[in-house]
């Protein structure tokens, strides 16, 4: 939408900015873009796309307070953009906040009721509240509304596993693996779960998939050592531990480095 009381010159410059924006953009070059857009808007303050697009960039650049004040003038200028909702949604998400983000992608899926993205990261913030029947549900919507949607199938996985389905949870990656069979979170994930059900030689099978497809897959080398573990292999778990170990803290990943050393 462009604004009316805007006059053709400025409008002319605005769409100008507009599309130099992008084209930054699309370098990857975010901080020139958002100038961009900012003398875009300058020039045209009800420009919706020069919005929505500066919002995607601050994101890009991890900016996602900023961000939702972009989104929250698109929506101030078109209370029905399902996208801005959707965006402004992911912005909280990403700021840690999956309660505000349902909200808006209530709103989004009010307004467009099709629209899988939405239910999808919708079930992904209601998985990170724990509330996992529910994420289900949103996971089921969105894999009728796209067959294809292979993210969806490993979430809803995910969620089923949490709730110690795992055999439920196993079909799902199984899917996922059908539909995209480098997917290595997959891969990974059906291992546990088939670690869950005592299916060691088959878990360590998927461990060695995920590892192979992704070399430096820490939470692989930890389930694999947790297999061979129960196989009675002291030395290779020792070793799959230890590198599991290394590659956390190489990532800094805390969460996975406390869990193995709480585990030792």
């Amino acid at each position: 939408m462009e604004n009316t009381n805007a006059s053709i010159n400025e409008i002319a410059s605005a769409k100008t900015h507009f599309y130099k924006g992008n084209e930054f953009h699309n370098q990857g070059n975010y901080q020139s873009a958002i100038l961009e857009y900012d003398k875009a808007i300058n020039q045209n303050p009800a420009y919706e796309d020069v919005y929505f697009n500066r919002g995607i960039t601050k994101g890009n650049l991890e900016q996602h307070f900023e961000a939702i004040s972009d989104f929250d003038s698109i929506i101030n200028l078109n209370p029905k953009s399902a996208e801005a909702y959707f965006n402004r949604g992911i912005a909280k998400d990403k700021l840690g906040h999956p309660k505000d983000a349902i909200s808006d992608y209530d709103k989004s899926i009010e307004i467009q009721p099709d629209f899988v993205e939405c239910y999808f990261a919708r079930g992904i913030a209601k998985s990170k509240l724990e509330l996992y029947f529910d994420a289900i549900s949103d996971f089921d919507i969105a894999i009728r509304l796209d067959p294809n949607a292979v993210q969806a199938y490993f979430a809803r996985g995910n969620a089923k596993f949490r709730l110690e389905h795992a055999q439920a949870a196993i079909s799902d990656f199984d899917i996922a693996i059908h539909l995209k069979p480098d997917a290595a979170q997959a891969h990974n994930e059906r291992g546990f779960a088939k670690l869950f059900l005592e299916y060691t030689e088959d878990a360590i099978a998927d461990f060695d998939e995920a590892i192979r497809l992704k070399p430096d897959y820490a939470r692989a080398y930890y389930g694999r050592g947790l297999a061979k573990h129960s196989l009675g292999d002291t030395k290779k778990e020792n070793q799959d531990i230890q590198t599991a170990l290394d590659l956390a803290e190489k990532a800094g990943d805390e969460n996975l480095k406390s869990a193995i050393l709480e585990a030792q």
